[in-house]
């Protein structure tokens, strides 16, 4: 603070420092709208079934997932193929052979090539046929020509995973839902502040929503669009939280009045200062 607003050579006290010198008019005039829920997470039932050839299966990222995973430092689909459950399924097509054969053109599916001899016979040698037989060497002697299955590709199985909800804890928490019409950089601050210091911070209380709508330009003594727009933003969030079989509102709706401060200093640094609550119960934020 003496560093941006004290004189060089004079005793430096926070009175010497004057708003009308060093605050940028006008002073913004906003309201803060907070309730809090308590909010149960519990792991999803769903599942889905996938069955693949088995070279599809290394394209895959699988997950190994044992206990339960807390939910807010998870990150990405909250439903993953899980490694476990992979398991070979025998391939229908073929009955788990890895081929499909169709009879031998060659030998006519006998496996077996048959040819006439021509034999003569005894010393007058008479003329006779007689057969001689080896093996096809079109199918090796099978009696079918063999091609890879085209269901699964040869590879004798198809394989089949499971899509699965991560195993998240069941945890029951307190979540702060805060909305400003001045649309501070410190709202996730401010909500956890206000959840902490509550009954600290002095604010107009309700018990309902529309007393809120119907009250809030009588006890704020201001109204613009930003401040009915923020009513109706939280009205709507409210709504959803009261229709959330997982959730259940545990506190009043407060109604903070707010003020913005635009400031600039000797050396020409600029910063603002949030004030939310009365002038005798507020708590400030300020970049500076």
């Amino acid at each position: 603070m003496e560093r941006q607003f004290g004189t060089k050579g004079a005793v430096f006290t926070t009175e010497a420092i004057s708003a009308a010198e060093y605050v940028i008019p006008p002073a913004l005039k906003g309201a803060a709208i907070y309730f809090s829920v308590k909010q149960t997470v519990v792991a999803s039932n769903n599942k889905d079934q996938i069955l693949v050839e088995a070279p599809r299966v290394s394209k895959e990222t699988f997950y190994s997932l044992k206990g339960n995973i807390n939910k807010e430092n998870w990150k990405g689909n909250e439903e993953v193929p899980m490694y476990e459950s992979i398991q070979p399924v025998p391939c229908k097509a073929c009955k788990g052979n890895g081929y499909s054969g169709e009879s031998c053109k060659a030998c006519k599916g006998t496996g077996k090539i048959i040819e006439d001899l021509m034999v003569l016979t005894e010393e007058d040698q008479k003329k006779e046929k007689k057969a001689f037989e080896y093996p096809c060497g079109n199918c090796f002697g099978t009696g079918k020509l063999q091609s890879p299955c085209k269901e699964c590709g040869g590879h004798k199985n198809l394989y089949k995973y499971e899509i699965l909800p991560v195993p998240f804890k069941t945890v029951v928490s307190g979540v702060p839902i805060l909305h400003s019409s001045l649309q501070t950089k410190y709202e996730k601050e401010i909500g956890k502040d206000l959840q902490e210091l509550i009954e600290s911070v002095e604010g107009i209380k309700f018990g309902n929503f529309n007393d809120l709508t119907d009250k809030a330009e009588a006890s704020l003594g201001y109204w613009d669009k930003g401040v009915k727009k923020v009513i109706n933003a939280a009205g709507s969030d409210y709504k959803r939280y009261e229709k959330d079989k997982d959730a259940k509102i545990e506190s009043q709706i407060y109604l903070f009045p707010m003020i913005q401060l635009n400031c600039k200093t000797k050396r020409g640094k600029k910063f603002d200062i949030y004030s939310i609550g009365s002038e005798n119960n507020f708590i400030i934020y300020s970049n500076f």
